[in-house]
């Protein structure tokens, strides 16, 4: 249970008592004696993972809870058609019962919006703590009147705003737009980091909510899907909305199930995490509003596979550095490339390689982690397959490369370099991913944090070339020092063998 959330002044106290609403800091199931509602279900790492309300608009407010109850969560955040707002302490009342006998326990609420008008404002506020909120979505005005007054409502209430994005041309369009108004304001004025509008607004959410850091109140997980074909454009023009359409033709994006889009969601629940966010997570589905259920529960289920990639205990796997020494690893040219920092191999210097030596190699089979994080326009890689040389690019085995945002190397994080390339940028600078490699027989995958973006099956009779091997083999491991330009940091170094 958040603190702020039973505190109110004396002053608001006794207004709300002469209302009749000072029974409602107790829970709905305390006054009208229904189960416990468990906000963090098996399966989510602890996260409080529920629905945005608005992925069952086309419901009642009766079947929307039975259906979010079946789909096995139960936190809500309700938009005003499902739980209509009003400070009228027989609606209070009545609103508390509805939610305690669906079993849903509502967290926050919105979208709403704030003006300078201080009456109107406070009588979102007296519901939100009647209700027992933990923060308001919010669309305020961007002007210094309305954020003086939430300055000083937020600080009364001790209830958060969550101010929300809502893609381009919107007011929030872009993560700089919020921390403008934000960063000098009361620490409980945020965001509510939508994540599907972020990727609509070309911002990767894992670096937004980097940026947010503890003004996150708020989550929205929506997933979108960049369409590069005409030919797939033709073809889903014939299935979307009209409204839909003019988005893909203006954006040439569409949203999608989660998982099957571009939001790394395993980044995102990591960064939540380590940042301590307790509030809840909203996954909000826009599509297929009619019948969306089945769609629901695919996304529900990528979440819960995100945690069990993040809870991983990875049974088997071998750490192949202790994070202290150099031991079993071996620095070929520009040693002054490579330095141990607080548990972190850092390379930045001189092309540099260091090869792994110890006793686990050589390696044929085998599933390897490494944890990764690069600066801006910084390049690196991870061999594999490879054997110890002097000097220069490794001759043997292959590369999985690490560029996010290298201006002169179009191979982006993820390739299998110069075998199977990704174009397109997978993860922010400055944030820790991991880096999966698997190689069974002659297929190799690559993960980005549990996302494959590479699977190739070497062609039968494919040999060495006379530059580079670039053929499945066997081998040792390596990690690349690229330039004097380029910082990149390793850590977490693990490998298990495979049959």
């Amino acid at each position: 249970m958040n603190p702020l959330n039973n505190f109110v002044p004396r002053r608001r106290f006794l207004q709300l008592s002469a209302l009749g609403l000072g029974a409602a800091m107790l829970s709905p199931q305390q006054l009208f004696g229904a189960p416990d509602i468990v906000v963090s279900p098996p399966g989510y790492g602890g996260f409080k993972v529920g629905l945005q309300s608005y992925s069952l608009r086309a419901f009642s407010a009766e079947e929307a809870m039975a259906h979010t109850r079946k789909l096995g969560v139960a936190a809500w955040e309700a938009y005003p058609k499902h739980v209509p707002m009003s400070t009228v302490p027989a609606h209070i009342k009545e609103q508390l019962e509805i939610l305690a006998n669906g079993g849903i326990k509502l967290m926050s609420y919105g979208v709403v919006g704030f003006d300078g008008n201080e009456n109107k404002a406070r009588e979102i506020f007296d519901f939100a703590h009647a209700m027992g909120l933990v923060s308001i979505s919010a669309d305020p005005n961007p002007d210094a009147k309305t954020f003086d007054m939430l300055d000083k409502l937020v600080e009364e209430y001790k209830i958060p705003i969550a101010i929300h994005n809502h893609g381009p041309g919107h007011r929030y369009d872009k993560v700089d737009d919020v921390l403008k108004v934000v960063s000098d304001r009361h620490p409980l004025i945020g965001a509510c980091v939508d994540t599907g509008h972020y990727l609509r607004s070309n911002e990767d959410p894992v670096e937004v909510i980097a940026k947010l850091g503890k003004r996150v109140f708020g989550v929205h997980l929506k997933d979108v899907r960049t369409i590069l074909d005409d030919a797939e454009k033709a073809e889903l023009a014939k299935t979307l909305d009209e409204g839909r359409v003019k988005q893909m033709e203006r954006e040439g994006k569409i949203f999608t199930i989660l998982g099957e889009g571009e939001l790394n969601v395993v980044g995102v629940l990591r960064l939540l995490r380590e940042l301590g966010y307790d509030r809840n997570i909203s996954l909000e589905y826009e599509e297929n509003p009619q019948s969306p259920l089945s769609d629901i529960e695919l996304c529900l289920k990528t979440v819960r596979e995100s945690v069990a990639y993040l809870d991983d205990k990875e049974e088997g796997f071998v750490q192949l550095w202790d994070g202290k020494t150099f031991d079993n690893w071996k620095v070929n040219e520009n040693h002054d490339t490579w330095k141990i920092e607080n548990g972190m191999l850092v390379c930045n210097g001189e092309r540099s390689h260091i090869f792994y030596t110890g006793s686990e190699a050589p390696y044929t089979n085998f599933e390897l982690k490494v944890d990764v994080k690069a600066n801006p326009n910084s390049n690196a890689g991870i061999y594999f397959h490879t054997q110890y040389q002097d000097s220069g690019w490794p001759k043997y085995g292959f590369e999985a490369q690490v560029n996010n945002t290298y201006n002169s190397d179009p191979r982006k994080t993820g390739s299998l370099y110069a075998v199977q390339d990704v174009t397109r940028q997978t993860i922010p600078d400055n944030i820790w991913w991991t880096e999966h490699v698997i190689v069974q027989g002659k297929r190799v995958i690559i993960k980005i944090d549990g996302k494959t973006v590479v699977d190739y099956v070497e062609p039968e009779g494919k040999e060495a070339g006379s530059d580079f091997t670039r053929v499945l083999a066997s081998g040792t491991f390596a990690l690349q020092g690229h330039d004097p330009g380029s910082t990149v940091y390793f850590r977490n170094i693990r490998a298990k063998k495979l049959s």
